[in-house]
């Protein structure tokens, strides 16, 4: 089995983001799950133009990055999505993955059906109940089954490492870990 973890922070791998799905990812490693991180900060991306081309065709027409995720979303039995807040919400590459895979998925029988999410949100304060909802508003347009924790999948940190000083939001994350595994491993027998 496999599990991808987008990452949705400007920041890329040097971000707090980044710090919380490698904390996931320990949790499904030591399962034998298969675990990759992808990082929206170096891809190119391009907003959707909800032309309807990728209908029929599972790709998008535009010449970025976003078709390669999709495969590789196609290919994982778990996606994670993990975002800041940046503004009240997720950010704009979260946002631009969600409405171009989502359209992409929607107009061509939902093929993340019966994969199971998890969100993860990090901010310096408030607003990750906004964004863990937009994140898993994606996963239930897509008819995925959503993994919790101990608590809803937040953490708060603003400065690259704060996240470290989140007792509470780092147990959260190995508990996710855990609890993905062990949902993935149910489900597929």
């Amino acid at each position: 089995m496999k599990v991808l973890a987008i990452n949705g922070s400007a920041r890329g791998a040097k971000g707090n983001t980044q710090i919380l799905l490698e904390t996931v990812g320990k949790g499904l490693k030591e399962k034998k799950i298969d675990f990759e991180i992808i990082t929206l900060a170096d891809k190119k991306l391009n907003p959707c133009k909800g032309c309807g081309s990728c209908a029929g065709k599972r790709k998008c027409v535009q010449d970025d990055d976003i078709n390669a995720i999709f495969q590789k979303m196609l290919e994982a039995d778990g996606i994670i999505l993990g975002s800041p807040v940046y503004f009240g919400n997720v950010s704009s590459r979260m946002q631009m993955l969600i409405e171009r895979t989502g359209y992409i998925a929607r107009s061509n029988d939902n093929p993340f059906k019966g994969k199971v999410g998890a969100p993860v949100a990090v901010a310096r304060r408030a607003g990750t109940t906004f964004v863990y909802a937009a994140l898993n508003y994606f996963f239930g347009i897509a008819e995925m089954p959503i993994c919790t924790s101990s608590y809803w999948n937040m953490a708060i940190g603003r400065l690259p490492g704060d996240v470290l000083k989140d007792d509470e939001g780092m147990k959260i994350m190995e508990t996710l870990g855990k609890n993905l595994a062990d949902m993935l491993l149910k489900l597929r027998k």
